[in-house]
């Protein structure tokens, strides 16, 4: 990748440090945009590989041992043995209820299965939070695991008054080990397909980041028409079809489960994110309403810093967020932000959370869309907002596969990798660039097996 002086955003930093950079970079010299290329063609490759042979032995290697003893503990798992939230508890470290502004709160959750008895392992993901409706304040705070069926919940007396703690079991441990055990067999929990077409023949077939697809011997590779990262799709069974014959690619609308009757099972009865009852009210007092805030403007704050920042990162305080890494020093005023983007482009680089961002900065800013209409809300190709008297462009483009379209079949080329769009903004280029990539990844193991 070239050398750049483009600005990447994390959206994880938050809308207003979005805006302090574009605001710290405004006083600069504004030069014309070029017309905004939002590209269309399938990027074909010199290297087109059609047809892999994969030796179908290499299928049994996904099963590990590891994954083979998940399934077998999961099917000789009595359901009620999980960690139930209803009869689990969360008490102070202590038996002291009175704290100081700032100090910091130790809370000890015990989780309990349905049948009351007292969990003695870990394993399961639990949250921790403050918050006081009064005040329309919220907090996260951070749990440890401590391997015993016992979490410590860790949080800061950030504003004053009588703020309530909760925790929740997000997942229990058998959820996530089914999760693996599903992994391990299929590598995905959900299906992507793609279409081959020609001469009015048509077939679908399943896709995936490895060749090791269940019921193919031989894939297309579509790594190159993917950007360089790794795609394939099952070679379609009828003889006049090949490789180059793709022509789509979609979420299957009736896909099989990949649990068995007995995985099914840990799924069933809101067993997600279950509210533990036992919350703690305790009071916090000070001359002040709120912890000392950062005084170093955000845009005057090393981008390292956000990388290395502990939780909580910052909190909501009269519905409104209060950093606790740097200053925020600009309103959120719609005339700002376009004094902040004037003469500029903003990549929004993702999936549907980055078309949320989309659609609220076009409303906010009164952006007119200039390219197809959306005939639903939940678009998945490129668009572009603009506000010509401005010289504003505001970019919204999908990211690479693995992307769930939906039920209908999509071009590969409305998908480009995050490097491809980067790698084609010009030099000294003052466009912002937003990547947000999350969760149509998740559906896939974070590392081959």
């Amino acid at each position: 990748m070239k050398t750049k002086s483009t600005f990447c955003i994390v959206i994880g930093v938050g809308l207003f440090s979005l805006s302090l950079l574009a605001l710290s970079l405004h006083n600069r010299e504004s030069t014309p945009l070029s017309k905004p290329d939002v590209r269309e063609e399938v990027r074909r490759s010199s290297d087109w590989q059609g047809p892999m042979s994969v030796n179908g032995k290499t299928l049994s290697d996904l099963k590990a041992d590891q994954g083979n003893a998940l399934g077998s503990t999961i099917a000789q798992t009595d359901p009620k043995s999980c960690s139930y939230a209803p009869n689990s508890n969360i008490q102070l470290a202590s038996t002291k209820t009175d704290f100081k502004l700032g100090d910091t709160i130790s809370v000890k959750i015990q989780l309990f299965d349905e049948y009351k008895r007292r969990k003695t392992k870990g394993g399961d993901n639990v949250r921790i939070w403050m918050s006081e409706k009064s005040k329309e304040a919220r907090a996260a705070g951070v749990v440890t695991d401590n391997k015993d069926g016992t979490y410590t919940g860790t949080l800061r007396a950030l504003w004053t008054g009588s703020p309530k703690i909760e925790a929740t079991i997000a997942s229990r441990k058998e959820n996530v080990d089914i999760f693996y055990r599903v992994y391990r067999d299929y590598y995905t929990l959900r299906n992507i397909s793609a279409m081959f077409e020609s001469d009015g023949v048509k077939e679908e077939t399943l896709c995936l980041p490895i060749p090791n697809i269940r019921g193919f011997t031989n894939v297309c590779n579509l790594t190159a028409e993917n950007y360089g990262l790794p795609w394939y799709c099952g070679k379609p069974s009828h003889r006049k079809l090949l490789c180059h014959d793709f022509t789509g690619l979609r979420e299957p609308d009736k896909q099989p489960s990949l649990f068995t009757p007995h995985e099914a099972k840990f799924f069933q009865g809101n067993m997600l994110h279950q509210t533990i009852p036992t919350a703690i009210e305790i009071k916090v007092t000070s001359d002040q309403e709120t912890v000392s805030l950062p005084s170093v403007p955000c845009n005057k704050t090393p981008l390292r810093k956000s990388w290395e920042a502990s939780t909580p990162v910052g909190f909501f305080y009269k519905n409104s967020w209060r950093s606790l890494t740097c200053k925020n020093t600009i309103p959120a005023d719609p005339k700002i932000y376009r004094e902040c983007l004037k003469n500029r482009r903003l990549w929004i680089h993702g999936d549907s959370s980055s078309r949320s961002w989309f659609n609220t900065l076009t409303e906010r800013l009164g952006l007119k869309l200039v390219t197809e209409q959306w005939h639903h809300s939940k678009w998945h190709k490129p668009a572009v907002a603009m506000d010509k008297n401005l010289n504003i462009s505001l970019m919204l483009v999908p990211h690479e596969y693995p992307f769930y379209h939906g039920y209908t079949f999509n071009k590969l080329a409305y998908n480009r990798a995050t490097h491809a769009y980067l790698d084609d903004i010009p030099n000294n280029s003052r466009d912002i660039f937003l990547i947000h990539i999350y969760l149509h990844f998740n559906p896939f193991p974070s590392r081959g097996f």
